[in-house]
């Protein structure tokens, strides 16, 4: 009886429900689903191009990352380290191909295209064994001392199938002249910091 008042006084016995408890009418309720949908519906392709970006720079921040090691490991070390890509990942490791980090370089690059352009102009996908080798001094060798190849340049990191919104960034990974690497964006101007350097 405690979501009853008393009508009448205890002797008449009679009892009503309080007049504050109500339910939503069927129109609050339609228009509460009207506007998730309408939410829903602009929502999705947002987040979608959201969701792409992110894999995006995020498998071009693992590449980075690897390269970065492998140039502080051959200044630290006094030696040649060799970056070596291949379809499982990437491997940081010594001459004589003793392993001193490795990632699986696909965090987030499951349908994603990555292609790597070697200084040559050669263009590759990750499943052809490319490398960069740094010497002591953590600059780039030309070419690479272990199989004569010449090393990455680029690497172009983008969704096959873009979403339309403006948002849709791909994302090129760069190897500068003197061994550092560089995230950038090839859709902005020259005059951006964020742009890629011709």
């Amino acid at each position: 009886m405690g979501d009853q008042s008393q009508l009448l006084g205890r002797a008449q016995g009679g009892f009503v429900l309080k007049t504050g408890l109500r339910g939503f009418t069927l129109v609050e309720l339609m228009v509460t689903i009207a506007i998730v949908g309408l939410l829903l519906v602009l929502g999705v392709p947002a987040m979608r191009g959201v969701i792409e970006n992110g894999r995006i720079r995020t498998a071009a921040e693992s590449w980075q990352y690897g390269l970065t090691l492998a140039r502080n490991e051959a200044v630290r070390r006094n030696a040649r380290i060799q970056f070596v890509t291949s379809a499982d990942g990437w491997v940081v490791s010594l001459m004589d191909n003793t392993v001193l980090h490795s990632g699986s370089g696909q965090e987030g690059a499951a349908n994603l295209t990555m292609t790597i352009t070697l200084v040559d102009g050669t263009v590759l996908t990750p499943n052809n064994a490319t490398r960069v080798t740094y010497n002591a001094f953590g600059r780039v060798l030309d070419p690479n001392p272990a199989d004569l190849s010449p090393p990455i340049d680029v690497v172009d990191i983008e969704s096959p199938n873009p979403s339309n919104l403006s948002s849709y960034r791909p994302l090129q990974l760069q190897l500068l002249a003197g061994g550092l690497s560089r995230l950038c964006d090839p859709a902005l101007a020259t005059t951006d910091p964020r742009a890629c350097i011709p």
